[in-house]
């Protein structure tokens, strides 16, 4: 009876990471829509003279296009699929080396963000028998 337990435990904090981690690919995939938008109407606010590469025009789509794979990331880890473990850890990852070169840039925010990634992958990979994965 307490093997049972134990692996119940163990199977509801797999899906509490599960469910962290598609929290946070919502926050990021809404966050990263809103600014790609904000970014192809040409705010104001937003200005060509921060970027280090390229156009508004250029990293508002690269953002809409992040933002929707990050939303569909936290469908499929919502949803409890298979395969988004993998696809989590490689967003998260991604994620987190993006923000590591814009270290000298934005310190707070990229040493932030970078946390959460960390924590992202973290949870997804710490549970070895893939319990998080099973509905």
């Amino acid at each position: 009876m307490e093997a049972s337990t134990h692996h119940h435990m163990e199977e509801r904090a797999g899906h509490g990471w599960f469910t962290f981690a598609g929290v946070m690919f919502i926050i990021s995939g809404a966050s990263n829509l809103l600014w790609g938008f904000a970014a192809l109407d040409s705010k104001a606010y937003l200005t060509e003279g921060g970027l280090l590469f390229s156009t508004l025009t250029f990293w508002g789509w690269v953002s809409i296009i992040w933002g929707c794979l990050a939303l569909v990331g936290a469908w499929m880890l919502l949803s409890r699929s298979a395969s988004a473990v993998g696809f989590g850890v490689g967003m998260a990852t991604l994620s987190a080396i993006f923000w590591l070169f814009a270290l000298p840039v934005l310190p707070i925010w990229s040493l932030a963000i970078i946390a959460i990634d960390v924590l992202i992958v973290y949870g997804l990979i710490s549970d070895s028998e893939g319990n998080g994965s099973h509905g």
